[in-house]
């Protein structure tokens, strides 16, 4: 009896054991990822940028391209447009978010007739990627999130493919006001739920130069052989009520037009966390 009582102390101990895995194995979950067990070892129960609301299964849903390569030739001599934005270097976390980010972009070359995709591009926000906590966009607030910083990158890679008259095939706006870009120039990204994509509709090969030194992001785009582009032209109206809308013109004629509407920030948003984001951006400047 004494045995038995023994075995079934000893299972008792071990299922609790194994509930303790499940428990860690969802921490992830309030992003809705699917991770491994070995992964949520070393995961916080820091929120990411993905949103519960929107996230879908990648497998199902989610368009996988064909993967781009890098090319660091000097064969891409032609620019066709860049634009850059700022961020605070003294927020150690939230510039090492974009330097990771950064680093994946860099000297991407998408072929003539290629779709690029940011999300497969730069890769899942996760601790293990060497990606930390700084501020991100949820719901109706500013909150502690992996990857924050993230969005800064896609929407300033978003002003240089629009003043490159290339096709914006997947674009989306942050639900709260930013300050990096004009509100409504923004390209908001989240893991598996919203990403930006373009399509090298030229008709040359083109390649990224994506730079983040002191304080100043910068994407340029350059083509291999000459592209005539057109006279472009960029205007965002504001509509009222948060709302906005932004038309690229090409010798006078408009051929891209994207929508965007803005919430103000909640109350329990921290004064902290907008002096940071106030303070991190100087008015943008645009070269083409």
């Amino acid at each position: 009896m004494k045995k038995r009582s023994a075995i079934f102390l000893a299972t008792l101990i071990l299922a609790g054991c194994l509930s303790g895995c499940s428990e860690s194995a969802d921490v992830d979950a309030t992003t809705n990822s699917s991770v491994s067990k070995r992964e949520t070892t070393v995961t916080t129960t820091a929120r990411t940028t993905e949103d519960l609301g929107t996230t879908f299964k990648e497998a199902s849903t989610a368009k996988i391209y064909p993967a781009l390569s890098k090319d660091s030739d000097g064969s891409y001599t032609h620019l066709l447009a860049s634009y850059e934005t700022y961020y605070l270097s003294s927020n150690k976390t939230r510039t090492k978010n974009i330097k990771n980010a950064v680093e994946k972009l860099n000297n991407l070359k998408i072929p003539k007739g290629k779709t690029f995709s940011f999300n497969q591009v730069v890769g899942k926000r996760t601790v293990l990627s060497g990606y930390e906590e700084a501020k991100v966009v949820q719901g109706d607030e500013f909150v502690d999130g992996l990857g924050g910083g993230i969005c800064q990158v896609s929407s300033t890679v978003f002003q240089a493919a629009l003043r490159s008259n290339l096709d914006i095939t997947v674009r989306a706006c942050h639900s709260l006001e930013i300050s990096y870009v004009p509100l409504g120039g923004d390209a908001t990204v989240q893991w598996n739920s919203q990403d930006f994509q373009f399509k090298n509709d030229s008709s040359s090969d083109i390649r990224l130069s994506v730079t983040a030194s002191n304080g100043t992001l910068t994407c340029s785009i350059y083509s291999k052989d000459k592209v005539d582009k057109g006279d472009i032209k960029v205007k965002i109206t504001g509509q009222g009520g948060g709302a906005y809308t932004l038309t690229r013109t090409v010798n006078g004629k408009v051929n891209y037009t994207t929508y965007s509407k803005y919430s103000k920030p909640s109350p329990s948003t921290t004064k902290k966390a907008q002096k940071s984001t106030k303070k991190s951006n100087k008015p943008t400047k645009k070269k083409q």
